[in-house]
């Protein structure tokens, strides 16, 4: 293990023991902010380690720091229904699936290719009183669109914070990274609602040293519009509490062939760059979330499935689907505790295998990495205290896929990870 992961992994299990008591993990607020103002600080920390399989074995760690803070304007300052939304994450840590394994699918939800500092999101959001409601600043995309609670009751990048293809395939800015956005939606009713987003793509942005402080206009590439209509109910108006949305994405970016450089040969054997793409990116995506069963307070069994499919230019995922199950309470006087499991399968495009396939041969191998990448996660998360949880989980992947592996000649073997997710959410902790 390296001596990040020991340091980190010891300062956060650490933090979680030195408080024997348990509680609900709850909002709560004593009164040390003003009205109007809600604050949210998260440190979370991952270390996965996979004693078997991959191209090697080994032990990563990543964490991040996130703030947030959201002003409601009218108790401030009289502007009625009107708020400001303002967060700021900060990254470190190595990832395991690239590091030892090979293959592009993190293992660990806080890892992310650029570290240090980022502006994750700046917005301003006013709510008329017709159900209509308009988002304007920096965001990223999948803050609201194609989310779910559910997500994040897992460690795995397959499925926390979106379920895997769209960022893969069109570039949809994805927490912390953030753009110019225009968000319109339309509550129907309590439970019925459409909404739509406009995001400038401009992929520099991402880059390190920007720090999600770059605010200039007409530099990017494209324009990332996404589409979603959706039927959500709640503990307050439905016994079984349930969510489906339905959307859709679209890059007028075109993005990169998986296979073909500018010549029309293959990229994998010539070593030239693959080649840009005419015309637009696009994606649809479908998700349910269904409460199968409710006991006393929060107790119930949900289950769940989400799908994704690419339906624009060729791009390295075809398709991706996922179910799985979430308990909330399980033993007796454990009733903050889940227990959680879901089984995804990115599959490929012919493209990309060909790719990876040329790539082998050039390097005196043979044969092409299977397509489908199936990925599994059983999860218990342990709510130690109020603001405070441990989440270890097993996750298996089998085909990994070799794309951050460049000299593999031969498949690498299907990897068995032990992970420890730990959540501290510091504002319930000490009651902000």
């Amino acid at each position: 293990m390296s001596r990040f992961s020991r340091t980190a992994l010891a300062a956060l299990i650490g933090a979680c023991l030195a408080s024997p008591v348990l509680a609900a993990d709850a909002p709560a607020r004593s009164g040390a902010l003003p009205d109007g103002v809600d604050l949210t600080l998260d440190v979370v920390g991952n270390v996965a380690s996979n004693p078997s399989g991959g191209v090697e074995q080994g032990t990563e760690g990543s964490y991040w720091v996130m703030a947030q803070s959201r002003f409601d304007l009218d108790a401030l300052f009289g502007v009625r229904n009107t708020d400001v939304d303002a967060q700021w994450a900060w990254f470190a840590g190595r990832n395991l699936a690239r590091e030892k394994i090979g293959n592009s699918i993190s293992a660990q939800q806080t890892w992310r290719p650029v570290a240090g500092g980022r502006l994750t999101r700046l917005t301003v959001r006013h709510r008329f009183q017709n159900g209509l409601s308009i988002t304007a600043g920096r965001a990223p995309v999948n803050s609201y669109f194609n989310t779910s609670a559910l997500n994040c009751v897992f460690m795995s990048n397959a499925i926390c914070l979106t379920p895997y293809g769209a960022i893969t395939d069109l570039g949809i800015t994805a927490f912390p990274n953030s753009s110019w956005a225009g968000i319109l939606r339309y509550d129907v009713d309590d439970r019925w609602y459409v909404q739509g987003g406009a995001f400038d793509y401009n992929n520099e942005l991402n880059k390190a040293g920007k720090n999600g402080l770059d605010f200039s206009v007409g530099e990017g590439t494209g324009t990332l519009t996404a589409y979603e209509a959706g039927y959500q109910t709640s503990v307050a108006n439905d016994r079984l509490p349930r969510t489906y949305r339905v959307g859709m994405y679209r890059n007028s970016d075109g993005g990169k062939s998986s296979y073909f450089d500018a010549n029309g040969g293959s990229a994998a054997l010539t070593g030239r760059p693959t080649a840009m793409q005419e015309g637009a990116r696009t994606g649809w995506y479908a998700m349910a979330d269904q409460t199968v069963w409710r006991g006393q307070g929060k107790r119930s069994l949900a289950v769940f499935a989400r799908a994704y499919v690419n339906t624009g230019n060729e791009a390295p995922v075809d398709q991706f689907a996922a179910v799985g199950f979430v308990k909330t309470g399980t033993f007796v006087g454990r009733d903050q505790d889940t227990l959680a499991m879901f089984v995804s399968n990115t599959h490929f495009s012919d493209e990309q295998i060909a790719f990876l396939r040329d790539r082998r041969a050039r390097n005196g191998g043979s044969g092409a990495p299977n397509a489908d990448e199936i990925i599994a996660e059983l999860s218990y998360g342990w709510a130690v205290h109020k603001g405070i949880r441990l989440m270890p989980n097993l996750q298996y992947v089998i085909n990994p896929d070799p794309i951050y592996a460049p000299t593999r000649t031969t498949d690498i073997p299907d990897a068995l990870i032990v992970g420890l997710r730990v959540d501290v959410h510091l504002a319930q902790l000490f009651g902000w």
